[in-house]
């Protein structure tokens, strides 16, 4: 019988620890950081007491940096408090801060596009801009989707964890990028997509190598983030263009 409850209570006590883990937590910490690093010198340098460049002395830019950040953190103690054996407070919250989550995506649809048309008449074109607003657009639609998935797997912790990590990887990777272009370049899709894919790559390696198991929504992120690396393939061209026009046409 003590055999029998042994092997029983092994799996369970190793499910258990996986659920305390500190990992996704580190993770957040690292995506807050890639966020932070990656738009230092032209926006968040400010701190130190440096003018932020020109084109971030914008309101809505100040709006859009104040809410994901305030995302970042709270993804980070969410995690925090599973990991601290919180779970009752990180339940209480959590529909309030999936909330949050719709509502920021919904104003980053509109920023998406105002900051578009700006960008456009920046390098003075149209087109640009058309081709640009991809980028954010689909930044938001990627964090409402897996958003949405982390709600339909609030009672499956495993699969809800993983969900609001990518939800949270789709807005952090842009400062990620910024931050992997200043360091080492676009030369090379070889070395720069792979370490703007860090946060995701070192996620699927735990799965991997510690749950011995891979996701199948991990995958669907992995495979929607390395599309969206390299979106540029068709973001200029006829089918999509128009469409990019048409999204610009209220802020001009």
């Amino acid at each position: 019988m003590s055999a029998t409850a042994a092997t029983v209570g092994a799996p369970a006590t190793v499910g258990k620890r996986l659920r305390r883990s500190p990992f996704f937590t580190i993770l957040g910490l690292i995506m807050l950081m890639f966020a932070i690093a990656g738009f230092w010198p032209q926006y968040f340098s400010a701190v130190t007491g440096r003018s932020p460049s020109a084109p971030t002395q914008f309101w809505l830019i100040h709006l859009h940096a104040a809410l994901f950040v305030g995302w970042l953190l709270i993804y980070v103690s969410q995690a925090s408090l599973i990991l601290t054996g919180r779970t009752k407070i990180h339940l209480t919250l959590g529909p309030w801060l999936a909330s949050y989550g719709f509502v920021i995506a919904a104003i980053g649809v509109f920023a998406a596009i105002r900051l578009a048309e700006r960008f456009g008449k920046r390098v003075g074109s149209s087109e640009e801009a058309a081709a640009f607003v991809f980028y954010p657009l689909i930044d938001m639609v990627y964090l409402a989707g897996f958003l949405a998935a982390a709600l339909i797997f609030r009672k499956r912790p495993n699969l809800h964890k993983r969900a609001m990590f990518l939800a949270t990887f789709s807005i952090a990777t842009v400062g990620g990028g910024r931050f992997v272009e200043r360091a080492v370049g676009l030369d090379s899709a070889w070395i720069w997509q792979p370490l703007m894919l860090t946060p995701l790559l070192l996620a699927i390696a735990y799965d991997l190598l510690v749950c011995r198991k891979l996701y199948a929504i991990m995958a669907v992120g992995l495979a929607v983030h390395f599309l969206r690396l390299n979106a540029e393939q068709f973001t200029h061209r006829e089918w999509w263009l128009p469409l990019g026009r048409a999204l610009l046409v209220p802020f001009r």
